[in-house]
């Protein structure tokens, strides 16, 4: 009967704690809150003077019903990592366009999983320059709350979910359209096999309007043959005006030897016809080497090894060519003293034979990477 009650008392103990997490991990999920929107990027090249409709899809991932609010944001470059800072309409002088955005201002009721598509118009000002100019459309589950004392001068939310799209406008005109390479770079010089080589590629804007350099990395052995092409900026990142940006991108491989050269070309700009100053190029180059150990220390050793064994021959055949020398003169009585008998024939033989493979092996090395690396 004890062991009864002691098992019930133990099963109840575990239903209590098994309820308790069932429940609260289902309160979890209930009182989740998540907005998409899509596209997360809008880019187009407009006129002063006129206004352009865009369109917005929001979506409603929670299970629940929800209302959420639109936020004008204007942004900036933060850092190199691409990452906007965003401020609020008004806050800072620059290319900001959150001001000119209209937008619905009340609350968007969403079923369950909902998905609405959201229009807003862009007004662009008659006066307004050519260059590039910066807001974003961000959705948050409460009303927009400025507070211009605060860090962020009010653009932030004060709920953790939120989500927007950002839209980067370039005004036609005579823009300034100017990017240069200011780094090009490995994280090492040397790499062992197999590797993993990182591409540091730092890009600064000195015009007034975004650019997107696009390209690639072609790497080549030290024969000048082309092993590997890397693209850059797949994702279509912008360089905003006044700023750098850094890409990171990888080559990969099991096996390499020798001196490599990569060689970066990018391209970026607007067409004449649309108000820019036509494609443009960028070019620069970086040497890095690659060198399998486990292969090459052995070749090392035997290296070393054989020019030992030559030279030991040298002068085994010097002391024989003294030798000989020294009885066809006459003078086989005296004595010569010789600096190493040497090894017998067969030992002889097996020597020059060890030595006949190894220029072998080291012909056909080079012919590998020649021809087949």
């Amino acid at each position: 009967m004890f062991k009864i009650r002691k098992s019930l008392y133990f099963f109840s103990i575990f239903l209590f704690i098994f309820s308790f997490l069932f429940v609260h991990k289902t309160l979890a999920q209930g009182n989740g809150i998540g907005v998409k929107i899509s596209p997360t990027k809008i880019e187009d090249i407009v006129e002063p003077g006129k206004t352009y409709k865009y369109e917005l899809k929001v979506t409603n991932e929670s299970p629940s019903a929800v209302t959420f609010y639109a936020y004008l944001k204007d942004f900036k470059a933060g850092g190199e990592e691409g990452l906007p800072i965003l401020i609020a309409p008004g806050s800072e002088k620059g290319y900001f366009l959150a001001s000119w955005i209209d937008i619905v201002k009340d609350g968007v009721d969403f079923a369950p999983h909902e998905e609405k598509i959201i229009p807003f118009y862009v007004n662009i000002p008659e006066e307004t320059g050519p260059g590039g100019y910066y807001g974003g459309v961000y959705w948050g589950t409460k009303p927009p709350r400025l507070d211009l004392n605060s860090e962020d001068k009010g653009a932030g939310m004060s709920v953790a979910q939120q989500t927007g799209s950002l839209v980067l406008l370039q005004i036609k005109g005579d823009a300034l359209e100017e990017a240069v390479i200011r780094e090009f770079n490995t994280d090492k010089d040397v790499y062992p096999t197999p590797f993993d080589v990182d591409f540091l590629i730092r890009i600064e804007n000195k015009g007034n309007v975004h650019v997107k350099p696009l390209g690639q990395i072609s790497v080549s052995n030290m024969f000048g043959k082309e092993v590997s092409v890397v693209r850059v900026n797949t994702k279509g990142g912008n360089v905003l005006p006044n700023s750098i940006r850094r890409f990171n991108e990888h080559w990969k491989d099991d096996f390499g030897f020798g001196r490599y050269k990569a060689s970066i070309g990018l391209s970026y700009g607007t067409a004449v016809d649309m108000g820019g100053q036509g494609k443009q190029s960028l070019y620069t180059e970086k040497y890095f080497w690659i060198i399998p150990w486990k292969i090459v220390n052995p070749i090392i050793i035997g290296f070393v090894f054989f020019t030992a064994l030559f030279i030991l021959l040298l002068r085994l055949y010097r002391n024989k060519a003294i030798k000989k020398a020294m009885q066809r003169a006459g003078l086989g009585h005296i004595k010569y003293v010789k600096q190493y008998d040497g090894p017998s024939p067969t030992l002889h033989f097996a020597m020059i034979l060890l030595i006949v493979l190894g220029i072998i092996f080291v012909l056909m090395f080079i012919l590998y990477f020649m021809f087949l690396a």
